[in-house]
């Protein structure tokens, strides 16, 4: 990653949010449950359907002649290694 882009994003990690939070209190808990949970958007990934195994993905790919997306890591998924 490139020194200006990781500049940018430490300017954005140390600016307050944008949206405004609402007050913490036992009578605002429904206003911040709304406020934490994703939006629409940033959870449609829940409605692509994926498959447990890359063999069945493979196999569903060449019948519907799409291309398939494998997706592999090392570690901890919070970068905790």
């Amino acid at each position: 990653m490139r020194s200006s882009t990781c500049i940018i994003l430490l300017a954005l990690a140390a600016t307050p949010s944008l949206i405004a939070q609402p007050e913490f209190t036992s009578e605002s808990l429904p206003e911040w449950r709304e406020y934490l949970l994703p939006d629409e958007p940033a959870s449609c990934w829940r409605g692509i359907p994926w498959q447990p195994s890359f063999a069945r993905a493979v196999v569903e790919a060449q019948k519907k002649d799409q291309p398939v997306l494998l997706w592999a890591m090392n570690g901890h998924p919070l970068g905790c290694t």
